[in-house]
């Protein structure tokens, strides 16, 4: 247990730099927004790149992606029991169920890569997979109709085809299949780069982190639909299909993942109620900052 905490103090160290530099006035909002642009764009491409394409696929690995899509998809069914007895008005609607539809698996990175090394990180990224595509095609659907608005699936489709995690995750691919290295000059030129990744998200992290909740109630019980329910689930979906190992630690911690960012960016999109979901994000990083390191021990000690 000690040796996991002292892997998980440089977490918390590039967390308190994002809160500090926000609290002195160096930082805010907008910064955060560049930070974690530049890692979508830039550093997390490059990642997987130069982690995906080393490993070994296996059918176990195939079918990380769908597994996303099950827990994804049960944590809305508990949404929508949750939503059925109350009279709320469609824009509310449509946080909290946008909210329990979208995993910040950016979050968990940095303590896949401190714990679980390049081997937890990849499978981590192929679970993500599932997540992008649940985001660009379903959870898109979901905010445009309770916003009011009709989605156009050629749009969502070429956002799928134009995400740069999608390009470098195929590109890892078919390097891995066809065991195709990359070349140590580009390696030394991107291996750097990618590195970055987890303190720049951290940092980010720790900027856009407030305690200005609003509708805490409500809010809590989104956080506790996408971080305890979803842990249930990919526990017993793990422990069902006989997972075990890295690949079974990665699918349990990344099922109690917090609300991703997209959550906010498609409830402003659709007009929703975007103060009840910047709380609820806010509230979900706040829990998992403690929420994750604990679970890590637990896991770790089973």
């Amino acid at each position: 247990m000690l040796d996991t905490l002292l892997q998980l103090v440089p977490i918390f160290v590039y967390l308190a730099i994002g809160i500090l530099v926000r609290e002195q006035g160096l930082a805010d909002r907008s910064h955060g927004d560049f930070l974690l642009r530049f890692v979508f764009f830039v550093t997390l491409p490059l990642l997987i790149l130069t982690t995906v394409s080393s490993i070994t696929f296996t059918p176990e690995r195939a079918i990380l992606p769908l597994l996303n899509i099950v827990v994804n998809l049960l944590c809305y069914g508990a949404a929508l029991l949750l939503l059925k007895p109350r009279q709320l008005p469609a824009a509310v609607a449509g946080s909290v169920a946008v909210g329990t539809l979208i995993i910040n698996n950016a979050f968990m990175f940095p303590f896949v890569l401190a714990i679980y090394g390049e081997e937890g990180f990849a499978d981590s990224i192929l679970w993500d997979f599932g997540n992008a595509i649940m985001t660009a095609t379903f959870t898109y659907a979901v905010a445009l109709k309770h916003g009011g608005m009709h989605g156009n699936g050629k749009v969502m489709l070429m956002r799928i085809v134009k995400s740069p995690l999608v390009w470098s995750l195929t590109a890892s691919v078919v390097l891995s299949l066809t065991q195709t290295p990359i070349p140590p000059l580009a390696m030394g030129v991107i291996k750097p780069l990618g590195q970055m990744t987890a303190p720049l998200i951290l940092v980010a992290l720790g900027i856009f982190t407030t305690l200005k909740i609003h509708q805490p109630a409500l809010a809590a019980k989104i956080v506790a639909i996408r971080m305890v329910f979803g842990l249930v689930c990919g526990l017993a979906l793990a422990t069902l299909l006989g997972l075990d190992g890295t690949m079974f630690k990665v699918v349990v911690l990344c099922s109690a993942a917090p609300i991703g960012f997209m959550a906010l960016a498609f409830s402003s999109l659709a007009k929703l109620d975007t103060d009840l979901t910047s709380s609820a994000v806010s509230l979900s990083i706040l829990v998992g900052i403690f929420w994750v390191p604990l679970l890590v021990m637990i896991i770790d000690a089973l």
